[in-house]
């Protein structure tokens, strides 16, 4: 322990240490729920007219636009954790992050509020400050309670569950909430004034215990900002946003780029890869083709947010099980499955040895594209008038977060468990660029499906919807159980070798 623990008590220590992580999950919950609040309602409020408070796209811009802003926002984290260990410290860049988000978020409530005047680029040129302010606080949060319970697994086990339970509870009640604001007399700048209130609130939580985490705090902290310090960070901050904002300027140009860009970093984890030898490179080889089957699976995740949200808001009766919902309220499924059985994981794979990671992708991207096929299903028992119930939606919702605790849950531990150590952060990035290259496809995709801004006869949208889900369903399936087969004859050549996959 710390020289601060000196004289203090177990019991002390131990207080210190829930202190810590309850701050942790506080601000998390406050910036968790800001983030899923917008997040939630993102797609209708692009295809909102600018006379309410809209930024008056069309269906197939909205589409193209939300995959590059997604695409950015796992790309820029990457670059901003290196800042942060390089130049800021963890504690300090943080502070940063949250603060800065906060105006961030001020300067979109105020872009938003004059797109009748203006246009969407007033908006435009304040959401782009998200992305590289962002990247300050998402990654280094996790980071921060695993510096907590440094050597402590146990402890760093049940902070890692208050932490991602304060993500699910925050989202949850961001989703729920959302909406109904969006659809009250307040409208849309109702849900952009509790995202400002919300990204406050998680940075006031953190500042004011800005010395609770004296302990852990490494040199970069202790050590008072230079120029020669400082001048990297805004470089970075700079640079970050203009790009961000070219990006989302011209999505159709940036979707090429940047996923060229993802391309070759991912060619060049491959290409390392290659030149490890024995088991190291047959183990990594093998994260190196889920980092690959996970683009295929994210594709079909991504839909969650957009397409599904507006099949539910043009196509089905908006009640599940009776109750009606808004169309964005159904993405309130997904953290509340994963807060009801995401705990029963590890439990589940110590019970089942067999059901490696490999195989845990497989049945991910099957449930993935199974809950496609579900919607498709919904579309052909939709009535005459082309309006279906609104349970196919929710069983939909439901198979694909099932479908998520197996690939986005272990994706991260599959790569410190298969990858070499001197390429874990190598790994890890090639991860965000997989994540990163399946919105820009998905915003691709979207467009497939997307309506034009004149009213369109639900029945004629249906057409469109069901072939849709159906063909990316099927690719889904099939990419899952030629994956299964495929890891079964792999995993049966492994273990003849001795190379074990857990």
């Amino acid at each position: 322990m710390s020289n601060f623990f000196t004289g203090y008590s177990i019991r002390t220590k131990q207080e210190l240490i829930k202190r810590q992580v309850t701050n942790v999950a506080a601000i998390t919950f406050f910036s968790q729920f800001a983030s899923y609040a917008i997040n939630s309602i993102f797609i209708l409020f692009l295809t909102l007219p600018m006379i309410k408070n809209g930024l008056g796209m069309t269906e197939a811009q909205a589409y193209e636009f939300m995959g590059v802003t997604q695409a950015v926002g796992y790309i820029m984290p990457f670059i901003g954790g290196y800042i942060i260990d390089k130049y800021l410290g963890l504690r300090r860049g943080i502070t940063v992050g949250v603060s800065l988000l906060v105006v961030a978020y001020g300067l979109v409530y105020l872009g938003s509020s004059y797109v009748h005047i203006f246009g969407n680029k007033a908006f435009i040129a304040a959401y782009a400050l998200i992305p590289a302010i962002n990247s300050f606080v998402m990654a280094p949060s996790s980071a921060l309670v695993s510096r907590i319970y440094k050597g402590d697994e146990v402890g760093s086990k049940s902070g890692m569950t208050l932490y991602y339970m304060s993500i699910n509870i925050g989202s949850l009640i961001g989703i729920g909430v959302a909406p109904m604001l969006m659809n009250s007399q307040f409208g849309v700048m109702s849900v952009l004034a509790i995202v400002v209130i919300g990204k406050a609130l998680s940075a006031l939580n953190f500042i004011a215990k800005y010395k609770l985490y004296e302990n852990i705090i490494d040199d970069m902290d202790t050590q008072p900002m230079t120029l020669g310090r400082l001048f990297p960070v805004l470089t970075f901050l700079s640079v970050g946003y203009l790009l961000s904002f070219i990006a989302y300027l011209n999505p159709s140009i940036s979707t090429y780029l940047i996923g060229a860009g993802c391309v070759s970093g991912i060619f060049i984890f491959c290409v390392r890869t290659l030149l490890l030898k024995g088991a190291d490179r047959t183990k990594q080889l093998v994260a190196a083709f889920l980092i690959l089957v996970a683009v295929v699976f994210f594709v079909l995740y991504n839909q969650m947010a957009t397409t599904m949200v507006l099949f539910i808001k043009n196509n089905t009766d908006f009640k599940l099980f009776g109750i009606k919902l808004a169309a964005a309220q159904f993405q309130m499924i997904n953290p509340l499955v994963i807060i009801l059985i995401g705990s029963a994981l590890p439990r589940f794979y110590r019970a089942f040895k067999r059901f490696t990671i490999p195989y845990q992708f497989s049945v991910g991207v099957i449930l993935a594209g199974l809950s496609m096929i579900t919607l498709w299903a919904g579309a052909i028992d939709a009535d005459h008038h082309g309006i279906t119930s609104a349970n196919y939606v929710g069983l939909a919702y439901f198979i694909i977060t099932i479908a998520e605790l197996f690939v986005s849950a272990v994706g991260l531990s599959m790569i410190g468990l298969f990858c070499h150590s001197s390429m874990i952060t190598f790994a890890m990035g090639a991860w965000y660029l997989a994540a990163s290259m399946s919105n820009l496809i998905s915003g691709q995709l979207g467009k497939l499906v997307a309506l034009p801004r004149i009213d369109v006869d639900p029945f004629n949208a249906l057409h469109s919807y069901s072939s849709y889900f159906s063909e990316i369903g099927i690719v889904g399936v099939a990419a899952g159980l030629l994956l299964c087969i495929v890891m079964y004859f792999l995993q049966r050549s492994l273990n003849r070798r001795g190379i074990a996959i857990s």
